[in-house]
């Protein structure tokens, strides 16, 4: 039975950790008072712009390089970060109803997405020829059950998410930023008096 946890569990922490990521990016939407709903289309629309410059910068680069991954991965978090930008406007200047936009950006992703791969590709998908290699830490892999169930076969993002969990923490909670971007979803009014421009700052917080 600890044979399969072992093997199983590395695994299910590289699935967890695009959630963790994607839960993060709520957190502070939904800290700076506005829902969102849309996290899957933007989770759709970031992989797809990520894959594609992945797989245009391995053809030119060779597939062993790991530079086109992380490029990729900023890319991903730009497109993400620029196509949240629908919500934002619909939710805070229009003052739209947030599920209803957060359900259409869903739908406008996936629909999206699928029509230019396939204009693309032909096929509708797009092929990674090689992503991250998982690898044990040396010295931390052999400390006795921690060991084999967090250290070994891990992916460096899986760290990298993990060290923004900790930013993310300490900005929320620790800064004048975070402080103002809790106060723009608990109390709008109050924080429009004090002088925050609460437009501006949720804006960020969608972002």
């Amino acid at each position: 039975m600890w044979d399969i946890v072992v093997q199983i569990f590395p695994y299910a922490i590289a699935y967890t950790i695009p959630l963790l990521m994607t839960a993060l990016g709520a957190l502070y939407c939904e800290r700076s008072g506005v829902i969102n709903i849309g996290l899957d289309g933007f989770m759709i629309v970031g992989s797809f712009a990520g894959a594609l410059t992945i797989t245009k910068l391995q053809q030119s680069m060779g597939p062993g390089n790991n530079m086109a991954i992380w490029i990729g991965l900023l890319v991903a978090a730009i497109v993400g970060a620029i196509f949240s930008l629908l919500h934002a406007f619909a939710s805070i200047n229009l003052n739209a109803d947030q599920t209803i936009s957060g359900t259409a950006i869903n739908m406008m992703a996936g629909a999206l997405t699928v029509f230019l791969a396939r204009n693309i590709t032909g096929s509708g998908n797009i092929r990674i020829t090689l992503g991250f290699l998982p690898k044990s830490i040396p010295v931390l892999k052999d400390i006795p059950v921690i060991g084999p169930l967090f250290f070994t076969k891990t992916y460096a993002t899986t760290w990298l998410v993990l060290a923004i969990l900790i930013i993310s923490a300490f900005l929320l909670y620790k800064t004048s930023f975070g402080l103002r971007l809790r106060s723009c979803g608990e109390n709008p009014q109050a924080s429009q008096a004090a002088g925050i421009n609460v437009m501006r700052t949720r804006y960020m917080g969608v972002i």
